[in-house]
């Protein structure tokens, strides 16, 4: 096998998409950038997405009852970034609605879950969810992560 640089390298060759992983704490909109979002079943509809344990934020997750998956479009990769260094929604200068979870303005998808479960995976813990809500405001390209760089798809 090899080392981790490698092995990350290769992984940047698979596109992903970019969302904001968003939930309430203590009355506070947090969130997180990830590309580990992921389908899981349309019956049920359950979707996945990944959270490393000793992240700083993993505490905003482990025992949210819900949280939201915001796609976000290729305008919208100064959000990415911003959410990606700070967890307050207010400080990376974005709008959201939302009373079960936040849900991100201009995002072009957006998916309220139930946390249904946690399952270990290496350093990182799995968060499957239920999917009870989901609109679809903005019919634009969404962001794309290649490479260790944004982009649009195309």
């Amino acid at each position: 096998m090899a080392d981790s640089r490698s092995f990350r390298d290769a992984l940047g060759r698979y596109p992903t998409g970019v969302a904001v992983v968003t939930a309430f704490l203590d009355g506070k909109a947090l969130g997180m950038t990830v590309n580990s979002f992921a389908s899981v079943s349309l019956d049920p509809p359950l979707v996945l997405w990944s959270i490393e344990r000793s992240s700083e934020r993993y505490g905003i997750f482990e025992n949210a009852t819900h949280w939201g998956v915001n796609v976000l479009a290729a305008d919208q990769a100064e959000l990415a970034h911003a959410c990606a260094l700070e967890a307050d929604l207010a400080q990376c200068r974005t709008g959201w609605q939302g009373e079960i979870v936040p849900l991100i303005d201009g995002a072009v998808a957006r998916f309220t879950c139930r946390a249904e479960a946690v399952h270990p995976g290496g350093d990182h813990d799995i968060l499957l969810g239920r999917v009870i809500d989901l609109d679809t405001p903005r019919d634009v390209p969404a962001l794309v992560f290649y490479r260790s760089g944004y982009c649009e798809p195309g």
